[in-house]
């Protein structure tokens, strides 16, 4: 495990593009046109786009900056950078500071899906357009690469510190009410259940999947393709036609259902309240009624975990809005959801699951790593806004369960990345969550993730 530590980069250049150079940048608010100004004035040959064609030496994307929804944003500057596309160019992703963006994610994976492409982001500080101007050609003519670019000219860039060794003990904490996303299922269940163990208090387990109810009569069974066909013969003795994907639905509901009263079974022998609340984070209105109503009946959410996230794989070039969206829909748009649903001030700890694909990149997960870069500059600006709680954003390598299958454990071993131990995960989140440094808010697990 190590720290994520933030320290002044201007010494590295990452690419070398000199005045006199053709750079497109796309006409996405007030801001482009300043840009075009500035670089026009500094020799370069700058002019605004709707849309990049390739044609340029570099293309500046400005679609992070402007002021849509986080999905929208991200998106656009996606669907920029592959117009922009052209081996040898350089894409430049621009986004503002303290905002809802996660654009190194994408130029992180781009790096590893484009080599033949430079592709960096910058977040931009600053209080004018004008600063915005200048910050971007001293940026230019240093070769900054990834990083927030400060108003003094500096570059601030992000990486893994020392290795640390998790916690063994933690402090003792008042009986809380924990909101876990995500967390009745999988991975989040075992954290939920350590964090039960060390903190009791009640824990709101909220997720998509129904507690749906064993079917009266069936055997059971604890896998998926048992309890298919434990469904045919159901099925069969009740004189009933089911199509196989109406058994495989019903099957996983299943599966599902007897997970969630497990790990809530668990929970409360850890020595917690559980509650499970059936909710589609992305979707605002049913966590303002659900969040309202938990409160109203457990008292104000005073720590929060936000585990809740999907996959959609496919590498950038053809991934769809869909996807995307899919991605950001439990993961981002459900923690905007969450806090504009509860007491903000009254967070003591936040513990937020993001993924190494955020800090490293990873092939074929463009979306999912802007959405856990997102998750880590929320964090980040979280801990400043509270800094008497804990705050920590955990950029988690693959662990031996929950989103990794058999298939997938098999690739990362190939590649000699260990999976994390769900027990030892477990510790490591609670034990951080509850006795972590506070000023330690970014912290890699699992960083052989980088080598992939």
């Amino acid at each position: 495990m190590r720290p994520v530590v933030w320290r002044t980069g201007n010494e590295a250049r990452a690419f070398n593009l000199p005045p006199g150079a053709s750079i497109d940048v796309t006409e996405a608010g007030d801001a482009s046109a300043v840009i075009v100004q500035a670089l026009t004035q500094s020799g370069y040959r700058a002019r605004l786009v709707s849309q990049p064609d390739g044609s340029s030496n570099a293309t500046i994307v400005t679609e992070g900056l402007t002021s849509q929804d986080a999905a929208s944003r991200h998106w656009l500057v996606l669907q920029a950078a592959k117009h922009g596309r052209r081996n040898g160019s350089l894409i430049l992703l621009l986004q503002p500071n303290r905002a809802a963006s996660g654009l190194e994610g994408l130029s992180r994976t781009l790096r590893k899906e484009w080599p033949d492409v430079d592709t960096f982001a910058w977040t931009i500080q600053g209080d004018t357009q004008a600063d915005m101007g200048a910050q971007i050609v001293r940026a230019l003519k240093q070769g900054f690469g990834d990083g927030i670019l400060s108003t003094s000219g500096a570059l601030m860039v992000p990486e893994a510190g020392e290795p640390l060794e998790p916690p063994t003990a933690h402090e003792a904490v008042q009986p809380a009410v924990w909101l876990v996303t995500g967390g009745a299922r999988g991975v989040t269940a075992a954290c939920a259940i350590e964090l039960a163990r060390a903190a009791g208090g009640t824990i709101l387990l909220a997720g998509r999947s129904a507690e749906t109810p064993w079917t009266e009569g069936l055997a059971h069974a604890g896998d998926l393709k048992t309890l298919r066909g434990s469904l045919v013969e159901h099925s069969r003795q009740n004189g009933a036609r089911v199509s196989p994907a109406e058994i495989d639905r019903t099957a996983r509901a299943l599966l599902a259902g007897a997970e969630i009263r497990e790990t809530l079974a668990s929970v409360r022998a850890a020595g917690a309240n559980a509650v499970y609340l059936p909710l589609d984070a992305g979707d605002a209105a049913a966590v303002a009624k659900t969040l309202s109503s938990a409160q109203h009946a457990y008292g104000p959410i005073t720590g929060l975990v936000h585990g809740a996230g999907v996959l959609a794989d496919r590498l950038a070039a053809d991934k769809t809005e869909a996807e995307l969206r899919r991605v950001f829909g439990p993961k981002v748009d459900g923690l905007n959801n969450i806090l504009n649903s509860i007491d903000v001030g009254q967070l003591s700890h936040v513990g937020f699951f993001s993924s190494a694909a955020a800090f490293f990149g990873n092939r074929g997960q463009a979306d999912y790593a802007m959405a856990n870069a997102l998750l880590a500059s929320a964090g980040r600006t979280l801990a400043e806004d509270l800094p008497a709680a804990r705050v920590k954003v955990f950029h988690w390598g693959p662990w031996a369960g929950g989103m990794v299958d058999s298939a997938l454990a098999s690739h990362f071993e190939a590649q000699g990345i260990p999976l994390i131990p769900v027990d030892e995960g477990a510790r490591i989140f609670v034990n951080e969550l509850l006795g972590g440094d506070r000023s330690q808010v970014e912290l890699v697990v699992g960083e052989a993730w980088a080598v992939a």
